[in-house]
């Protein structure tokens, strides 16, 4: 379980929910009061009488299905996995749960809970890391922008600003083209969009998110550099921008990152990993080792963590002890080490010829 999450924590087991689990959108779609977050997404438009109503009725309509096949669809394309983490004594209570997505990453979602009169608990919104915002803002903010969206909403959205007919008109279209899966083409109008919305938070992590998706790293990197130059220190930018530090080899900026995420979603052996990583970018080896141990005993199923320990082992010229710890990670996953593996790196190449390796994996 966590070391720590900040004031007000209370801590329960983790618990995985298993890949190979058939899903049951039934029971998550139960989980979640869609005409409470509908009405959250209103109130932060300011709608209010038939306006609030209309866009209620229309959201419940529309439901939780296209979201939770997206959540399912990530899951399954990643051979993913997600993770009870805990629920905190927030007011109102919130529960949190991590999706491990294989080579796509990873992500937080903070589920802000509310217990009715008959006493069912179900979530009425939730808080993504990669977003940085609330479920409701995405889809009473966000998404409305990208939906032709009222001025006096977007006026709000971005600090008061003027927002003209033809911006509005920009906006429809990119998400027009989000929607049918034309990503360069959207990228193209979010580079020109006019000042201040071409700066902003929100689209320029809308610009990296397009640049991703239509597999573009220089225009990627781009839009991260002008997010990381301007919104370095808000806590909304903090997820999208650890990537940007990492490439840049710049540790004292990742650790940075990894304190302000930690301070929302807690320590867990996922953060504990990137604070190792993040220390083998700077050849800081013991100080891997000792996150990357933080990261095993928080959570002892992490094979990357696992791996990770190993490694280092190996680099501080710790034989006996890596050796010991990749026999324990066979033990434990159920597979065989090779010969060959570790022929295929340099950094190995002293451990092959020492003595423990040859007593573990003679030719």
């Amino acid at each position: 379980m966590p070391l720590s999450a900040g004031p007000g924590a209370t801590f329960g087991p983790a618990v995985t929910v298993d890949i190979e689990r058939p899903r049951d959108r039934k029971a998550l779609n139960s989980m979640i009061d869609m005409h409470a977050l509908a009405t959250r997404a209103a109130e932060f438009q300011g709608l209010t009488g038939a306006e609030e109503k209309g866009f209620v009725k229309g959201a419940e309509a529309k439901g939780l299905t296209p979201l939770i096949d997206s959540y399912f669809r990530a899951l399954d394309t990643s051979k993913g996995k997600v993770t009870y983490m805990r629920v905190t004594n927030q007011t109102p209570p919130r529960a949190l749960v991590r999706f491990e997505l294989g080579n796509q990453g990873f992500n937080y979602a903070e589920y802000v809970l509310h217990t009715d009169a008959a006493g069912n608990t179900r979530a009425v919104d939730w808080f993504q890391l990669t977003t940085g915002d609330l479920m409701s803002v995405t889809l009473g903010g966000i998404g409305q922008m990208f939906s032709g969206a009222n001025a006096s909403l977007l006026e709000r959205m971005f600090g008061g600003e003027h927002i003209s007919r033809e911006d509005i008109e920009k906006l429809s279209k990119i998400g027009d083209l989000y929607r049918t899966g034309k990503y360069a083409e959207a990228l193209v109008i979010l580079k020109n969009l006019q000042e201040p919305l071409a700066s902003s938070r929100i689209l320029l992590s809308a610009r990296a998110t397009a640049a991703s998706y239509a597999n573009l790293p220089e225009e990627y990197d781009a839009a991260l550099a002008k997010l990381a130059a301007k919104y370095a220190d808000d806590p909304a930018a903090t997820f999208m921008l650890i990537d940007y530090h990492f490439k840049r080899q710049d540790t004292p900026k990742v650790l940075k990152s990894i304190d302000t995420m930690e301070k929302r979603v807690g320590v867990d052996g996922v953060t504990r990993m990137l604070r190792a990583s993040a220390y083998m970018l700077g050849n800081d080896l013991e100080n891997a080792l000792k996150f990357a141990d933080e990261a095993i005993t928080l959570e002892s199923d992490l094979l990357a963590a696992q791996d990770t320990r190993a490694t280092l082992l190996v680099q501080l010229g710790r034989f006996k002890d890596a050796v010991t710890a990749y026999k324990a990670m066979e033990t434990q996953f159920g597979f065989a080490f090779t010969r060959d593996i570790f022929l295929e790196d340099p950094v190995f190449k002293p451990f092959v010829a020492s003595a423990p390796f040859k007593a573990w994996l003679p030719k």
